[in-house]
């Protein structure tokens, strides 16, 4: 077996071959964007769960895309943006999880009268992307959309249901003092669905854990970029990365508490891609002709290549633009 040098790939969906039922929402947007708008009053339900460990699992979601027959599958976080007064729910992931796709369906999950978090199967919600606003990041480098969610949740709370909601914003960025203190080695975790795997019947994610493989503030190889030594697959696209200090917490004096203070735990990037091994594979079509056709073979190389994660408040600056250009 001959080996080729290291690229740098995107990774593809994952194409998947179970059978769902997708259910349209109709017009979910209107023109004035108030429909993606929450204010502060409304959404005070959003953050009544404590932050930390326990609540990773539920800050997810898993998006499947279909067009022309083709499946597949990303993941997404939800993320709130403020405008003012006014809050704007979002569902982050990469752009290449929802472009070239003509339906996506986002798996939420359900709440009960508590707010509590259901374990059970997801309520799908399914959307078309011609109708559907969405917002790219206008730096060709940077693979992130911010997906308004609120007519989604309009749509399950019409079904007589209620969502679970639980988000992160612009407070669980790490503060510069801390971004310093992500060397190489810091542990990191990530959430998603790779390859697609979850566990359906309670729609939960998988969580894995790594390390930071550069110092988070280094743009590596020239682009806001760091890199992750992290078990990361296809369908992992779009998952968020978390910093987790356990023990030795620092302190923005340039300390160290030890044994005092609870775990420090940071949203610090976005999954979009990884590098591949390739290796050269022959194919035989039956009956075997003369000539070969040689196929490229990729092998995983246990990295990951995330966005850090300031670069989502740029969303939340075009999310902001457009909804003043409608008011005027």
């Amino acid at each position: 077996m001959s080996c080729t040098p290291t690229q740098h790939v995107e990774w593809p969906r994952i194409e998947i071959t179970l059978f769902r039922i997708f259910i349209c929402v109709e017009d979910p947007n209107d023109a004035n964007f108030t429909g993606h708008i929450m204010t502060k009053k409304q959404s005070e339900s959003v953050h009544v769960h404590d932050n930390g460990l326990p609540a990773l699992p539920y800050l997810v979601i898993r998006i499947d895309g279909e067009s022309r027959g083709v499946k597949s599958s990303g993941t997404g976080f939800f993320y709130m943006f403020e405008n003012g007064e006014r809050q704007i729910p979002t569902v982050i992931t990469n752009k290449h999880v929802v472009d070239g796709l003509d339906a996506l369906t986002f798996h939420f999950a359900l709440s009960d009268s508590q707010g509590r978090r259901l374990l059970q199967a997801s309520e799908p919600v399914t959307i078309e992307t011609k109708s559907y606003k969405i917002i790219r990041h206008p730096n060709p480098s940077v693979d992130l959309v911010a997906i308004p969610i609120l007519p989604m949740y309009k749509e399950i709370e019409k079904r007589g249901k209620e969502p679970f909601r639980l988000t992160l914003d612009k407070s669980h960025l790490p503060a510069d003092w801390l971004r310093k203190r992500l060397v190489a080695s810091t542990s990191a975790l990530m959430v998603g669905f790779p390859n697609g795997l979850m566990d359906i019947a309670n729609n939960l994610p998988l969580t894995r854990r790594g390390i930071l493989a550069t110092p988070y503030v280094a743009n590596y190889e020239g682009l806001p970029n760091f890199v992750v030594d992290i078990a990361a697959f296809a369908g992992s696209s779009g998952s968020p990365v978390f910093a987790l200090f356990e023990s030795g917490v620092p302190t923005s004096d340039g300390a160290i508490s030890i044994g005092e203070s609870e775990p420090l735990l940071t949203l610090i990037g976005v999954l979009h891609s990884g590098p591949t091994i390739t290796a050269e594979g022959e194919i035989i079509p039956e009956p075997a002709p003369v000539s070969k056709n040689v196929v490229e073979t990729r092998f995983m190389m246990h990295l990951g290549y995330c966005l850090r994660a300031e670069l989502i408040e740029d969303l939340g600056l075009i999310l902001a633009s457009a909804m003043q250009r409608v008011r005027t």
